[in-house]
């Protein structure tokens, strides 16, 4: 064999070790990408079962979830409701009975709320209503006043009622003074207890007469106590007066304690 021969033998021979080389290496990584391949479609499978089972929770809550309920007003309208608990207020019913209650209880005119266009021309006069003080002597409050008491409860309005007449200038019969409450700061409810919440307000009564024109400001701050009643049944009943005082109490709430407002909250 010449030199020729075995130099050209020993190239095959590398040229053949190179090619198994290469082969193994195409081998492996086809056997690399098949794997990869599949922890990636395990992994893909994996997500896709999570995701599942967090449909699954969405669509269990939502089934066990009480649809909303419409009502119909008398005006045709329908709005949507929600069902709470028989002791449970939202702050903005608190809030809206509170300051409606007490101004109406503490805004003194003289006239009587119109009921016609005539009577928002040329409101009636006011007598008010007589009330025995609790030290026997007599007084009155005016009719709104006496209206708005019935949104409190029955043991706190007798009192609360004595001293209202007790305060009540008897020339806002007259038509010569007014008083005006003006609400600087109305907190939201605190709840106390079950059914039971506290307000604070912060506010002033303005009084004007016909020889004080500017008013003399009197600070009105209170701790209001609000539970929570059955709403009456306004359907059973046509008659005026019935229906003012059905009116007040149309929110579920009474107030049953009044207390000042201790001067370091505020």
């Amino acid at each position: 064999m010449t030199s020729s021969d075995r130099h050209s033998g020993s190239r095959n021979a590398k040229h053949k070790r190179l090619r198994f080389l290469n082969l193994s290496s195409k081998n492996i990584s086809t056997g690399d990408t098949l794997a990869l391949f599949a922890v990636g479609t395990f992994s893909l499978h994996l997500l896709t079962l999570f995701l599942l089972l967090l449909l699954y929770g969405s669509y269990s809550q939502l089934s066990r979830k009480a649809p909303p309920s419409l009502v119909q007003l008398e005006t045709g309208k329908s709005i949507k409701v929600a069902s709470i608990g028989s002791l449970e207020r939202t702050p903005q019913v608190i809030l809206h009975f509170v300051s409606d209650t007490m101004t109406l209880m503490m805004n003194w005119s003289g006239t009587l709320p119109p009921t016609t266009v005539e009577e928002a021309a040329k409101p009636k006069p006011d007598t008010g209503i007589d009330i025995r003080s609790s030290s026997n002597g007599s007084g009155k409050v005016t009719s709104s006043a006496w209206q708005a008491s019935h949104a409190l409860s029955e043991d706190f309005r007798k009192e609360f009622l004595q001293i209202l007449a007790e305060i009540t200038p008897p020339a806002v019969f007259k038509g010569t003074t007014q008083v005006v409450l003006v609400p600087l700061s109305i907190q939201p409810p605190i709840k106390i207890a079950e059914g039971k919440w506290k307000v604070k307000m912060v506010a002033n009564l303005s009084i004007f007469d016909q020889g004080n024109k500017l008013g003399e400001v009197i600070p009105f701050n209170k701790e209001i106590f609000v539970q929570a009643v059955e709403a009456p049944d306004m359907a059973t009943t046509n008659d005026g007066l019935a229906a003012a005082i059905y009116q007040m109490r149309a929110s579920g709430l009474e107030i049953y304690a009044i207390r000042d407002l201790p001067q370091e909250n505020l």
